[in-house]
């Protein structure tokens, strides 16, 4: 596949360092030092201008089968994706931080009207602000991702002392119907399990299900049914669109957001939030306003020093769920080693995205764990052997946590009988998913 990447900046490099090696990859920018940061990529660097059609000319755009766009200028992104269609490149993707784009190259938006088409247009901040509302929404819950429209949910709990299925082997634990545990994580390692697994507390454990049945699960976690506490630091886009879904909940919602104006126009639009006017790093703000009694605190500043800063308040103060936006991807193992649980980055979920919309092959990488593991959607071809899961040799360190067979969700055991055309849910980690692929080709080479 030929890929023209337009931005060599965090983002661009990591869509890079996933694609160089199995595809044609050239890189444009206009920044020398991009080029030098570059050069350990086996790919093909072009100084230019993505909005120049003739600097894209120069780049192959005409003959590109993904045109990513991923500068930090919606407007270039936007004119570089409609110019390299124009001239012939096949499939584009526009990054941008504002939703009057994402509204315009909607099925029905005025850009599209007019015949002016960019295939995916991809917004950030909305997937993180979607993925922090997830994880609202699950009290306790470290992680919270929904498969298969819905029908099948992961979730992500750090166990304590008393905690259910703590302390007995996995094969004596009776979990609620039709879930699996897919994985735990302890210390820096995960591990997918066998029956033999013993859970302990502070294990960072994975659940995956059929949603109705994680919701059982998530009943057994979760305390008495009480209206929860959500404080969000930060009103930008992001701390916007969280509040915004939220106030819809049974939650007492407050925002603490430090510019006067931003503060009327989120008093105006969230109208069932409190809305504060301060520095959320600020520990006489927080004592005053009582911020400790929170179940919840979301920070989402653009400074990551000061997401830290405030994480740690939150963590001091007793604060149970602390999810923190971290803008810097090489920050996150910071916050992790300082002991904040939950550090999101709008750039790994966007990169993420970008690598599904790709379809690069017959597996599609749908979400990532901690950085430790990954769950795979894979269609399991109609030239591979069918048969029990048990006798079909699937490789170590990896768990088929659910199929999906046409309409319906099934959460697999060993004498569960894979048919062509299931949609594998697969756990691995990152350096066992060459294992999974090899095992579909010895599949298909045995049928």
């Amino acid at each position: 596949m030929n890929v023209l990447i337009v931005g060599g900046g965090e983002i661009g490099t990591q869509i890079t360092e996933a694609l160089h090696r199995t595809h044609n990859v050239t890189v444009m920018d206009n920044d020398p030092e991009r080029e030098k940061s570059l050069e350990i990529f086996d790919i093909h660097f072009i100084r230019g201008n993505g909005a120049d059609p003739e600097d894209l000319r120069n780049a192959g755009a005409a003959k590109t089968d993904a045109f990513i766009a991923v500068t930090t200028n919606d407007d270039i992104n936007v004119l570089a994706c409609l110019a390299a269609k124009g001239l012939g490149a096949k499939e584009t993707m526009a990054f941008v931080t504002r939703q009057r784009y994402m509204d315009a190259f909607s099925e029905q938006g005025a850009m599209q009207s007019i015949g002016l088409v960019i295939d995916r247009v991809l917004w950030p901040q909305r997937t993180l602000a979607n993925q922090i509302v997830d994880i609202v929404r699950v009290p306790r819950a470290l992680d919270s991702t929904f498969f298969a429209n819905r029908r099948i949910k992961l979730v992500e709990y750090k166990l304590e002392e008393g905690d259910p299925f703590v302390g007995k082997p996995l094969a004596e634990i009776n979990l609620p119907k039709s879930i699996l545990v897919a994985g735990s994580i302890r210390g820096d390692s995960f591990v997918i399990p066998s029956g033999k697994t013993v859970l302990c507390p502070d294990d960072k454990v994975v659940f995956i299900g059929t949603t109705q049945s994680i919701r059982n699960l998530e009943a057994q976690f979760a305390p008495k049914k009480r209206v929860q506490n959500v404080v969000i630091i930060g009103g930008g886009n992001v701390g916007f669109m969280v509040a915004e879904q939220l106030q819809h909940d049974r939650v007492n919602l407050t925002v603490i957001e430090q510019k006067e104006e931003r503060c009327n126009k989120l008093a105006e639009i969230l109208p069932r939030a409190l809305i504060l006017q301060g520095d959320g790093s600020d520990l006489e703000l927080l004592e005053q306003e009582r911020i400790e009694d929170a179940d919840v605190l979301v920070t989402v500043t653009d400074d990551d020093g000061k997401n830290l800063l405030v994480s740690l308040l939150a963590k001091n103060l007793g604060i149970p769920k602390i999810i923190t936006r971290v803008g810097r991807t090489r920050n996150r193992t910071l916050f992790e080693r300082v002991g904040i649980d939950i550090s999101l980055t709008p750039r790994a979920a966007a990169v993420q995205e970008v690598l599904n919309w790709l379809h690069l092959d017959e597996v599609d990488h749908l979400a990532s764990i901690e950085n430790r593991a990954e769950v795979m959607e894979v269609i399991y071809p109609y030239q591979c052997e069918t048969g029990m899961l048990q006798n079909l040799g699937a490789p170590p360190n990896s768990l088929i946590g659910a199929i999906l067979r046409k309409d319906k969700v099934l959460i697999p055991h060993g004498d569960t009988t894979i048919q062509h055309g299931d949609h594998l849910y697969i756990v691995t980690t990152p350096d066992n998913v060459s294992a999974v692929e090899n095992w579909l080709s010895r599949q298909k080479t045995a049928a």
